[in-house]
């Protein structure tokens, strides 16, 4: 993946960009070849995260002999124009690379940003001795390029800034939105909103001294936004240029009242526009005049899919003719240039190249120039013993106690975690913080946290903030790392105070409050749902019950003649012995004493029955007086 930061050099022969193991690349446009890749100095431990081109004229030198030093100088009206790279650090500082040499020329003196610098700008039209730089720490730093010196710091805010230009006693600062900065009265004149997410372009587009327009592009936004700073009273876009995906470079021109503009979009594709700054609207955004794309040509690899090339850079300002266009197209490490015609009736251009090879294997020796700096091995400094060559590094022998605690601590242990983390946060290390976020157990997050330096809070968070515009997946792992980095940290983050708080928790909170908008009404949806759903299950198990017992087997009992019952009862009484006889007969008494009302009123029938069964009152009163004498 390309860095967003390219640029072609003030005279259109070289185009450099940085890559993401932090070296700096140059190609030779002419050529589409590989002319420089300069690998800093601790370029883990301190890398370059933004950079310029910049010229530096001499009126009294005069170029008579091409030597090496002139072969990266420019040639004007007869004097020498040197050409330099300012890098940018992660450590807020500023240095000057010679192409020439392949060194760092020089550096400026001051005590920089405090946080990483994340733009540059310099524009010789406008102060050839000026150097602009926008930090994350919230301010803008101007240089002086002769002096080496900082010379004055603008404090625009305290959330990141992510671009600088500056025009006219003006600077416009970009983050989520535009801010512009007065130099003279040093402070804010006017906001400028459209924006939903950081501003990763920006290009000043001044078709006159009067009319002064600046172009955006942000990280989520595939459109890209016309402001005007001439209208005091706008603070809106006056124009807007539709994408295919979200632009990662810009190059506009001006050509008789007439904007020309290419806008290469992440899936690597160009888009040209042409329109006249007289006639601008904002109700609707304009399409593309032209498009291009690179195809392969899959006639040699026998593939049925056709693979896009990507388009690196494009550009209308160093074409061969004004009818042309640049592009710039390829791998990191292997860009091929090439003029290309603009035809008006055709519309989408798609052109089929050969398939770049890699360097390895085409290239031959001597066909680049690749130069290393000169360092001296003893001010060297690495971030871990595995960087340094084994001649260099003297070996340690490592007790058998650590030995056996390496073998037995697994590989994601808190102690590997932090450092990971740290390292990444660092370096911004895209693969190193991805597998350290994979991790989502919460006792290892939160030992994690716990041994995190003070100074890495605030770009962990940064990046968590990153990591919940994302899917859902990642949204998840964020918040298991936020909750734990509030519960842990809590009285660092109080201590910046309310607005320092509530600038860098903004995103974070803009986005939970979105995800858990219509959270409500989703849950009583969810339980309507539930009762229905139940409801309907309560009525299938109804019914399958009704159908088994229409099924089930019904019991018939027949009921005989009372003839059959009267004889198997006398049957049944003459088996019976005399006793049991006698007992079933009391029993039968007992229930008729209760039943028949001839007893109960001292009839004779009651008396007659149970003389018919053998017992009497009589015989019993008799009985009972005996045993009482």
């Amino acid at each position: 993946m390309f860095s967003v930061t390219r640029e072609f050099s003030p005279c259109g022969k070289y185009c450099g960009y940085i890559s993401q193991q932090g070296k700096f690349v140059v190609h030779d446009v002419e050529t589409s070849t590989l002319h420089q890749v300069y690998t800093p100095n601790m370029h883990l431990n301190v890398p370059c995260t933004s950079f310029a081109w910049v010229q530096i004229g001499d009126a009294e030198t005069k170029v008579k002999k091409k030597s090496k030093k002139a072969r990266a100088s420019l040639v004007e009206n007869g004097t020498s124009v040197q050409l330099l790279v300012a890098f940018g650090t992660s450590k807020g500082g500023i240095a000057f690379y010679n192409l020439a040499t392949a060194t760092i020329e020089r550096t400026c003196k001051g005590d920089g940003h405090t946080a990483p610098i994340t733009a540059i700008y310099f524009n010789a039209r406008h102060n050839p001795d000026a150097l602009y730089t926008a930090g994350a720490d919230g301010n803008v730093i101007e240089w002086s390029i002769s002096k080496c010196s900082q010379q004055r710091v603008y404090h625009i805010g305290v959330e990141k800034l992510t671009c600088v230009l500056a025009h006219s006693g003006t600077i416009v600062t970009g983050a989520k939105q535009l801010k512009l900065w007065s130099i003279e009265n040093d402070a804010l004149e006017r906001t400028l909103f459209g924006h939903t997410s950081n501003t990763q372009l920006l290009q000043l587009v001044a078709p006159d001294a009067d009319n002064i327009y600046i172009l955006s592009g942000s990280v989520n936004d595939r459109n890209l936004s016309l402001w005007s700073l001439s209208d005091e009273k706008n603070n809106t876009p006056v124009a807007a240029f539709a994408l295919d995906d979200v632009p990662e470079y810009i190059s506009p021109k001006m050509v008789y009242g007439k904007l020309h503009l290419i806008a290469v979009s992440r899936t690597g594709i160009a888009h040209y526009f042409v329109r006249d700054m007289g006639k601008l609207s904002v109700k609707k955004p304009y399409r593309a005049s032209h498009t291009f794309e690179v195809a392969m040509d899959m006639v040699s690899t026998k593939k049925q899919a056709v693979d896009r090339i990507p388009v690196f850079m494009a550009t209308v300002q160093y074409a061969a003719q004004q009818e042309q266009i640049l592009l710039g197209y390829g791998s990191e490490w292997q860009v091929r240039f090439e003029h290309v015609a603009i035809e008006e009736n055709v519309k989408i251009n798609v052109i089929i190249r050969e398939p770049l090879k890699m360097l390895e294997g085409k290239a031959k020796e001597g066909e680049h120039k690749s130069k290393t700096p000169t360092i001296d091995a003893a001010n060297v400094e690495y971030m871990n013993a595995a960087n340094a060559s084994r001649k260099t590094v003297k070996e340690v022998e490592i007790p058998m106690e650590v030995r056996l605690e390496n073998l037995s601590t697994p590989k994601t242990s808190s102690k590997n975690m932090i450092h990971l983390l740290v390292q990444g946060l660092h370096s911004r290390d895209a693969t190193l913080l991805r597998n350290v976020f994979a991790v989502d157990d919460s006792d290892m997050v939160q030992q994690t946290l716990g041994r995190l330096p003070p100074q890495y809070v605030s770009p962990l968070l940064n990046e968590l903030s990153h990591m919940m515009q994302m899917k859902t997946m990642h949204v998840k792992t964020a918040v298991c790392w936020l909750k734990h980095l509030i519960h842990i940290h809590a009285s660092q983050l109080m201590a910046l105070g309310s607005s320092n708080l509530l600038a860098n928790f903004s995103t974070c909170l803009g986005i939970i409050e979105y995800r858990v908008e219509h959270l409500n009404s989703l849950s009583r949806l969810r339980g309507r749902l539930e009762l229905l759903i139940d409801q309907i299950d309560r009525s299938k198990n109804r019914a399958a019950n009704l159908d088994d017992r229409s099924n089930m087997n019904v019991l018939v009992y027949q009921e005989g003649d009372d003839s059959d019952v009267d004889s198997m009862l006398e049957k049944d009484d003459a088996d019976l012995p005399d006793s049991s006889n006698e007992e079933m007969y009391d029993e039968d008494d007992n229930e008729e004493d209760d039943v028949e009302p001839g007893y109960a009123n001292g009839t004779d029938s009651g008396a007659e029955q149970h003389r018919r069964n053998g017992y009497s009152r009589k015989d019993s009163d008799e009985e009972s007086m005996e045993v009482s004498d």
